[in-house]
């Protein structure tokens, strides 16, 4: 396995690209994210791990995201099905590497909230895990502010450590602490790349918000017609993010036993 640089206009492209892979199977990508969803927020009525359920099980259910956009890419129709292969690959071992990372992911996220608790007195924590009391201060406080610039000053090295970490882990068996390693080297190495999509998607949420603020003109405040836009709205918009995971794998990721590396290509 190895990891190509790519130029920072790459990153606009994928977030282009997630659209056009939606496109191709919509009815198949919104289901199965849309079944992730309902299973994540459903996983924090299990036992003993609660709230945290949904922390653990992402890495493992993103690979299976994976394998239906994958398939979407190659023109074949992914199945709900594929939202459980992450945890079959590898001769069906790769469960017990992906659950891994995925305490390591709620250790790491919990640990970025303790942090930003030191700005907000702990408002920050009680959104992410529901617990919101009547004495917080409001989402524009200053505080809150603060603790969210903290949390993803922390975080943001974790997110660029477990980016492609699940897909190295059951696609390339490589083990989690080393698949984390070489994750965030891959993304520190096309980190123009990353800025240029993150600024993307920031820009396709300002103009969907913008939308919505005309729309909602338009329809003189109605909940019942804001939720029906809403709904569908969000949904298209998580799962071409979602989409948008599979090309920055896709275009930066490589397996040496079938393609060479190109120049500069970190190995593993």
């Amino acid at each position: 396995m190895q990891i190509h640089p790519l130029r920072p206009a790459t990153g606009w492209r994928w977030v282009r690209d997630a659209f056009v892979l939606l496109r191709r199977q919509p009815v198949a990508l919104l289901a199965i994210v849309f079944l992730n969803l309902m299973l994540l927020s459903l996983s924090v009525v299990l036992p003993l791990v609660g709230s945290i359920a949904p922390l653990i099980l992402t890495p493992g259910l993103m690979v299976g995201i994976m394998h239906a956009v994958r398939a979407a890419d190659a023109g074949r129709m992914p199945s709900p099905a594929l939202l459980f292969a992450g945890f079959r690959d590898d001769g069906g071992n790769a469960w017990r590497p992906l659950l891994t990372l995925g305490l390591l992911n709620a250790l790491a996220t919990l640990s970025a909230l303790a942090l930003a608790a030191l700005a907000d007195g702990g408002t920050l924590m009680r959104l992410a895990t529901g617990q919101v009391q009547v004495d917080d201060p409001p989402v524009g406080d200053a505080s809150l502010l603060y603790a969210a610039i903290v949390f993803v000053l922390v975080y943001t090295p974790v997110q660029m450590a477990l980016w492609y970490a699940p897909l190295l882990t059951a696609w390339h068996k490589v083990p989690p602490a080393k698949a984390m390693f070489f994750s965030f080297m891959a993304v520190l190495r096309n980190k123009g790349a990353f800025v240029v999509y993150a600024l993307s998607w920031f820009g396709v949420a300002f103009a969907a918000s913008f939308v919505v603020r005309v729309l909602n003109a338009m329809l003189g405040d109605s909940p019942v017609a804001m939720s029906m836009v809403l709904s569908p709205l969000s949904l298209i918009l998580i799962s071409a993010v979602y989409c948008s995971f599979w090309p920055t794998y896709r275009d930066a990721v490589v397996d040496a036993r079938i393609q060479g590396a190109g120049p500069g290509g970190l190995s593993a």
